[in-house]
């Protein structure tokens, strides 16, 4: 048994191996601090406090140090070395925390990687671990302690540090994971030992350093100790996601060969038939949810003899019922999740059937992991080990001559190694016909979705679709996924008037003049003007006040506050500094005023942070924050968003609310999704939601009428994701649509497989949301400077093809013998200019209101006559915000109905309705919304309704109010 002389033990004595919360080792070893001498003789104590390195790098007697590609490296800081910490001072500079290891004496083990690294060009990251002599046990031996002083600073990813034990010579096993700032503390752990073992050997790994901080170690003290309760370890979900009804599977490690542990359900519902635990320390359970469980949480916790309680917090969700339709009818799908896909595969190379990683295990990177439109297992044909000639052929579908109809796949084309290659998709027709629908020429097409319409022809009944790939070896690949036919939207009418508009952008960060200049000028020039606009995280830089001042005088002088509505939602970047995380969420809920926004009921302190707006009394707008975020533990690395239960259940509510009444919904969230749109793949922006991400991607996953906008990346818009229909659940047909707002300052795009690089000049970039009679559309704009807008892409996203009446607020039925509608004498009028209301259907004598919406402005009023009905003259006040509007007249009763009007600045129409044509509305209950049968004129629809339910009509009605009642405020 290997031990040092106990230098400088009148100072530091036998440590007590005392308090700290329990760890688990994935492979069966217990791991815990806070146990007590064993019972048996145990060895002696091993010290170590490193004053007996001879050189920076020549470690003490008995440890060694194991580093990789350590060559640009200064010299005598390569990997692990010896230092004191007066030296670290000297040669790095006492920022960045490195003077305040006051635990460090003489010399401490370190590993500087700051400034240590290259910043630019290709390099290999360093890997290096420090291990301790084996320390030898005596026969009996339960388990060995561990302790030591240590100073550890996170970098980003995929920098980590690990201490690990090696038992007996056998592969190393995790025994703490080290991803937040840890400055100047002393660690103590404890391993559990197998029977008859006769050494452990300790090891402090620091991995994958690139230009990071650094770990400092001094301190070492190894024992023989008792065994604690162990701490079980979930590996299954640490928030898992269940529906009523359903079971989940729960996987536990760290425990006992041969441990028994019970488990709760709820209150007081014991699981029954959980196995004892494996040889290996595991557990696997099912755990019935039951059928009748409402939504929320419902915990599940863990304990038994020699068990520490752990509890699960099990989020659980209404079934999600089946998908309703949308104005573009989807005819088929296939995302190749069947276990044996019914597609015919020919040729000498058959297309496989991978997910991503298992495409990543059998391939390599090289651009092939970047497939982040896939959902799940997707094709692969690929020609990097062998020739490949290959044709993947689908099922047939019926189809009707003459239908015009689109074809759409998720599409990863890669191009390599100079070798011919060739793809095409291919038509065949029942009637003999094959028609090639598109070919893939010598440029990759990475993530792409191609929307390729083509007609059936006269005589046809059904139809295949053939995806040819071939390729020498060593040549490219081809992969596709979500195979769909759709019958897709008309083209958008050149005088198509929407409904709602909202304008978007995010990651200011302290461009504050790209804000005034370029993008505020740009999206108030678009026409109609919007009322609302969402700041989507990142205002500032750092989260200081000085920022906040400069960024609201940016927005205010931009013209800014000309909006009716101005929502912002948090970034990470809101939190980057040392005031703690409440103080920064205080900062930003008061300086942008979005305390007044906030959900009703919200916990105060953080109202503001999620909440709703209907958007001109017709898009439901919502929005998320995290709640916490410590950035002097994380240096700047995610997971960047926590979401108490009570924020997760509003949103659950809410969902559920405009799902049931058939809305579209618009949802911004600064945070992305792993393997999202463009640059999610990366190691940065993955697991932005950390412990959230399970129960908030499958809560989306159940939604599939919600545009999420996120931000935080900065990718360029012109990359084929920059919007993608993300299927959560890799087995539905429909998902959610989620669009890259891109970003005020720096634009990014890919660099090599994991990195992202500046696009210098690149225009800074917002977007406009628009709502029409059919479809969701945004587009990405840049701004040159004054403010000149190029229209860059756009998505459409196809509405709900009904709108349920809401289940809350039902709509009484319209009379259908004598039922109460308006028409205007024109689509369009000018502000200051005058308009024409008339109606039928009203009551002998009934007096009406008439009103400007969306932020109500009374207009006049009038009589029905004997016969119902009414005509008015009314004006338009001058300042009015030119865009869509709508004329609401309101009965008796307090029902109303409503029809479209474009409102144009002054001097751009004739200052009156055109009389081109007429809006008209069926009598529903509830003001302030469009009641059953309005109609937008403009759009050459007259008479067809977007059938809103009264209960819109009433919650647009209180949304109009409380922005009344906020710009009263102001």
């Amino acid at each position: 048994m290997l031990h040092e002389p106990r230098r400088r033990s009148d100072r530091r004595g036998t440590r007590a191996i005392t308090g700290g919360a329990l760890l688990a080792l994935t492979c069966g070893l217990l791991v815990a601090p806070g146990v007590a001498a064993p019972a048996h003789a145990a060895a002696e104590p091993y010290t170590q406090d490193f004053e007996t390195a001879a050189s920076p790098d020549q470690a003490p007697e008995g440890w060694s140090v194991e580093s990789s590609d350590t060559r640009d490296m200064r010299e005598g800081w390569k990997g692990w070395t010896f230092h004191t910490t007066a030296e670290v001072v000297e040669t790095w500079g006492s920022g960045g925390d490195r003077s305040s290891f006051s635990k460090g004496d003489g010399l401490v083990a370190v590993l500087h990687s700051d400034g240590n690294r290259p910043t630019s060009g290709p390099y290999t990251p360093v890997d290096s671990t420090l291990w301790a002599p084996a320390y030898a046990v005596d026969p009996g031996a339960e388990a060995v302690s561990v302790a030591f002083d240590s100073h550890y600073k996170q970098g980003q990813a995929p920098q980590q540090a690990r201490l690990v034990a090696e038992i007996d010579g056998a592969d190393p096993v995790l025994v703490e994971q080290f991803d937040t700032n840890r400055l100047d503390r002393t660690h103590e752990y404890s391993v559990d030992l197998p029977a008859g073992a006769q050494s452990v050997r300790f090891g402090w790994q620091y991995l994958q350093t690139s230009n990071n901080w650094f770990w400092m170690v001094d301190d070492v003290v190894i024992a023989e100790s008792e065994p604690a309760d162990v701490a079980p370890t979930v590996v299954s979900g640490v928030r898992p996601v269940a529906t009523a009804g359903s079971a989940i599977t729960v996987s536990l490690s760290g425990l006992r060969a041969g441990q028994q542990i019970e488990a709760t359900l709820g209150e007081g519902g014991t699981v029954a038939g959980v196995p004892p635990a494996t040889a290996e320390g595991t557990v696997s359970f099912p755990v019935e949810i039951p059928a009748g469980q409402q939504p929320g949480t419902l915990p599940l916790v863990i304990s038994g003899p020699g068990v520490a309680p752990v509890t699960i917090e099990i989020t659980v969700l209404a079934p999600a019922g089946e998908d309703a339709g949308t104005t573009e009818p989807q005819l088929w799908w296939d995302g190749f999740e069947a276990a044996t896909p019914e597609w015919q595969n020919d040729g000498d190379a058959a297309w496989e059937y991978l997910d991503r990683a298992a495409s990543v295990d059998a391939y390599g990177t090289d651009r092939r992991h970047t497939f982040t439109r896939a959902s799940g297992t997707f094709a692969v044909a690929e020609s990097k080990l062998a020739d490949f000639d290959g044709r993947l052929t689908s099922a047939p579908l019926a189809v009707a001559a003459g239908d015009e109809l689109e074809l759409r796949f998720d599409s990863h084309y890669l191009v390599r190694g100079g070798g011919e290659q060739a793809a095409a998709v291919v038509a065949v027709f029942d009637d003999g016909t094959e028609t090639e629908l598109v070919r893939f020429g010598d440029a990759d097409e990475e993530s792409a979705q191609p929307r390729i319409p083509f007609a059936v022809p006269a005589g046809a009944e059904s139809v295949r679709f053939a995806f040819t790939f071939s390729a020498l070896a060593g040549a490219g690949s081809w992969r596709i996924d979500d195979v769909e036919v759709v019958r897709p939207l008309a083209p958008l009418a050149d005088d198509a008037v929407p409904t709602a508009v909202v304008d978007v952008f995010s990651d200011v960060q302290g461009a504050t003049a790209r804000l005034q200049n370029n993008v505020l000028p740009g999206l108030r020039g678009l026409s109609p003007a919007a009322s609302t606009i969402v700041s989507n995280g990142d205002q500032t830089g750092s989260g200081t006040v000085s920022q906040y001042d400069a960024y609201l005088a940016a927005l205010n002088a931009g013209a800014g506050d000309h909006y009716t509505t101005r929502v912002s939602t948090i970034g990470n970047h809101e939190f980057y500094g040392s005031n703690g995380s409440a103080a920064y969420i205080d900062r930003f809920l008061d300086r942008t005023e979005m305390r007044a926004l906030g959900a009703e009921g919200a916990d105060p302190a953080r109202g503001g942070l999620w909440g709703e707006v209907l958007v001109d009394g017709e898009l439901p707008l919502l929005w998320i924050g995290s709640e916490f975020h410590d950035y002097p533990s994380q240096t700047g690395s995610g997971p960047f968003v926590e979401l108490s239960d009570q924020q997760f259940g509003w949103l659950r509510d809410r969902l559920a609310h405009w799902k049931a009444e058939g809305s579209p919904v618009l949802l911004a969230t600064h945070h992305v999704f792993n393997d999202s749109v463009s640059g999610t793949y990366a190691n940065f922006y993955r697991g932005d939601y950390g412990m959230d991400t399970a129960r908030i991607e499958a809560l989306l996953a159940q939604h599939p009428n919600v545009t999420i906008l996120t931000s935080h990346t900065h990718w360029a818009p012109e990359l084929n994701d920059w919007s993608v229909e993300q299927r959560f659940d890799p087995t539905a047909a429909h998902g959610p649509t989620i669009v890259n707002t891109a970003a005020v300052t720096t634009q990014y795009g890919p660099s090599g497989d994991w990195g992202e690089t500046g696009i210098g000049g690149a225009d800074p970039v917002g977007l406009r949301v628009e709502l029409f009679e059919d479809r969701l559309r945004t587009t990405a704009y840049s701004f040159a400077a004054g403010g000149a807008a190029t229209a860059i892409k756009h998505i459409d996203v196809a509405l709900p093809a009904e709108r349920p009446v809401d289940p809350v607020d039902p709509v009484d039925p319209v009379d259908p013998v004598n039922p109460a509608e308006i028409s205007l004498n024109g689509d369009a009028v000018d502000a200051g200019g005058s308009l024409t209301v008339s109606g039928a259907g009203f009551a002998a004598d009934e007096r009406l209101g008439i009103e400007l919406h969306s932020d109500p402005v009374v207009l006049g009023s009038a009589a029905a006559d004997a016969s119902g009905a009414f005509s008015k003259s009314v004006t338009i006040p001058a300042d009015t915000t030119p865009g869509a509007h709508r004329i609401v007249v309101t009965r008796a009763d307090g029902t109303s109905v409503a029809a479209a009007i474009t409102v144009r600045a002054a001097g751009d129409g004739s200052g009156s309705g055109d009389g081109s044509g007429t809006g008209s509305s069926a009598g529903g209950s509830g003001a302030g919304g469009p009641a059953a049968g309005d109609s937008l004129a403009s759009t050459g629809a007259a008479g067809t309704a977007i059938a809103w339910g009264i209960g819109a009509i009433l919650l647009a009605a209180g949304a109009v109010l409380a922005l009344r009642r906020r710009r009263a405020a102001e």
